[in-house]
């Protein structure tokens, strides 16, 4: 209550030193409603966003995570506005995230989580949160754009790990009377693991205990096939199996695309995904925001989008086509005519190749003003995008010989749409310029002239448009003979030697020693494990029976006799039946 007291008295303090310098009244009644809120706020924290709702996959080698969106839409009564800003990923080896907890303050306290992996709105809120905690600072993030799955990789194949993936907010700043920065630090969703004195786990919907395993001998992942693009548009969309046994056999999918510009130039199409199999739509058309995106996760996959937004010359695939002319090309928009036709400019989004002809053989320009001619030239001009043979252009032939010469300038132009024919200056549009000049490097005899079938092409970056769609189908994972029979060369026993102890064994609430643990590892999907000592004595039988995504079965060190097994070298023995066996050894140190 002092505190509170001690705040309320300063606050009036500046109120009445205000009056004195004239202030506005209202303006420092809403700056003390600030201050005080901003005050009340250290012992009423405006609430974090929601928690979002995780997923997590085991794989060979991997872990994949996937959430939920509703972090995003979290609305904060405080904030009186939804102040979300991005995830953090965060991985343990222990449920308590201690060992993540490695950013200090000033005084050498542990103050921050540090995160595997961080991913932020484009907004412009990026790097440290100007308000720290005793030196320590909130990293806001580097406009990395949101995601909504990860797939960690930097793991081994029977550690168990403590994920949590924690919404963030973007905090509050705020500026005083005196022009001093007050606000209050973001604020992040916990992540809550609690395991109870038998070892039994509970996770919160935000985390998650995941132990990657081996896959099952002859296992065949899940795949796609069959991938086809329709369209022009020079962006990708790129399939990510994330949940490999949610994933149908002989399903085909499509992704299109839809604008309802005249030129096919929407820097933010929509995009809609169909399963084509079931005629279900999984995404109803939905804009793109910015260039990318990340769809959510549905029947076992997700789609990235990459949109082009910026029509423009793709200059790797910009070139001749045909030809060996060794003029120099300036492709674009040719600045010495930009007075006359930067007012009816439209990049057009579309691959051009200007042919070259005899003189006199090729199409009739467009008249460059309303006092020009039309003129027959030596070039004809066709857009391979749209599959019109013959473009409209502009010349301007300073020499006017009739062809396209050193120096010379071409415009590709159209009319109200893509393609269509200009009839007068006033639905006429210019797009992209071709223009050649010599090589002062090279000797003027040495100068090669474009010759007639030779054939320039203008290849160009474009978003996605009307109509185009991208197609793929799903197999499901399935066993191979053939490469079981090669995976059974890889059964083996991890760690071989067993050292004492293993980082993947799993904490114990007892005196001693506590639970060990080996793994065998490749295993057919069902079989028998046999273990026997050096002598031929069994010690141990153990029966696996998993999916085919799961080829690795944990052992204890206990025998039959329900005895701890002695230092020294083991043989095992697995046996499938008619399918395959293998047998191999393993030492056992103490």
């Amino acid at each position: 209550m002092e505190q509170g007291h001690s705040e309320e008295s300063g606050t009036t303090q500046r109120f009445s030193m205000a009056l004195l310098f004239g202030i506005d009244k209202n303006d420092l009644f809403r700056r003390k409603q600030t201050i005080q809120a901003i005050y009340n706020a250290s012992y009423n924290f405006a609430k974090p966003p929601e928690k979002p709702i995780v997923n997590a996959i085991a794989g060979n080698q991997k872990v994949t995570l996937y959430w939920d969106s509703r972090a995003e839409h979290t609305y904060d009564k405080f904030y009186q506005k939804i102040n979300f800003e991005g995830y953090r990923i965060y991985r343990s080896t222990e449920p308590n995230f201690i060992e993540d907890q490695v950013i200090t303050d000033a005084y050498g306290k542990a103050t921050f989580r540090k995160p595997i992996a961080q991913f932020d709105l484009k907004d412009g809120v990026t790097g440290l949160f100007p308000i720290d905690v005793n030196g320590a600072m909130f990293d806001l993030g580097d406009d990395s754009g949101l995601q909504h799955s990860f797939i960690d990789t930097n793991v081994v194949n029977g550690q168990t790990y403590y994920y949590a993936v924690v919404a963030y907010d973007k905090g509050y700043l705020t500026t005083n009377i005196q022009g001093q920065v007050e606000g209050i630090p973001p604020a992040e969703t916990t992540a809550l693991i609690k395991v109870d004195i038998n070892g039994k786990v509970k996770t919160d919907v935000n985390t998650a205990v995941v132990t990657p395993t081996a896959p099952s001998a002859g296992y065949v992942p899940p795949n796609v096939s069959n991938y086809t693009a329709s369209g022009p548009g020079t962006g990708t969309v790129k399939v990510n199996i994330l949940d490999p046994d949610s994933v149908s056999n002989y399903e085909t999918y499509r992704v299109v695309f839809k604008e309802n510009t005249t030129f096919h130039n929407d820097p933010n199409p929509y995009y809609s995904l169909i399963n084509y199999s079931t005629k279900d739509t999984l995404i109803p058309f939905t804009r793109f925001n910015g260039s990318n995106v990340q769809t959510s996760v549905m029947q076992g996959l997700n789609l990235g989008l990459t949109n082009d937004t910026t029509v423009k010359i793709d200059e790797s695939n910009t070139g001749w086509e045909k030809g060996s002319s060794n003029l120099v090309p300036l492709v674009g928009f040719d600045s010495r005519y930009a007075a006359s036709y930067q007012g009816q400019r439209v990049n057009f989004p579309a691959d051009f190749e200007v042919q070259f002809t005899e003189p006199g053989k090729g199409d009739t320009s467009y008249p460059a003003t309303a006092f020009s001619k039309p003129e027959v030239t030596n070039i004809i001009v066709k857009d391979v995008t749209d599959n019109i043979p013959h473009m409209q252009f502009i010349i301007h032939d300073l020499n006017t010989n009739g062809e396209f010469d050193p120096g010379d300038a071409i415009f590709i132009i159209s009319g109200d749409s893509l393609g269509a024919k200009v009839t007068s200056n006033l639905n006429r549009h210019v797009g992209w310029s071709f223009s050649l000049f010599q090589d002062t490097a090279i000797a003027q005899d040495k100068q090669i002239l474009p010759q007639t079938g030779d054939i320039f092409k203008i290849a160009t970056i474009k978003p996605f448009r009307n109509g185009e769609y991208v197609q793929f189908t799903t197999k499901s994972s399935y066993f191979d003979k053939a490469k079981f029979n090669q995976d059974l060369n890889d059964i083996a026993v991890v760690p071989n030697p067993y050292p004492a102890a293993a980082s993947w064994e799993p904490t114990s609430q007892e005196v001693g020693r506590g639970t060990r643990r080996i793994y065998f590892i490749h295993l057919p999907s069902v079989c028998t494990i046999r273990i026997y000592t050096i002598s031929g004595n069994l010690v141990q039988t153990i029966y696996h029976n998993s999916n085919l995504s799961n080829g690795q079965e944990p052992w204890n060190l206990i025998s039959k006799d329900g005895m701890e097994i002695a230092f020294g070298i083991y043989i095992f023995h697995v046996d499938a039946g008619s399918v395959g066996q293998k047998i191999g050894r393993f030492a056992i140190i103490k």
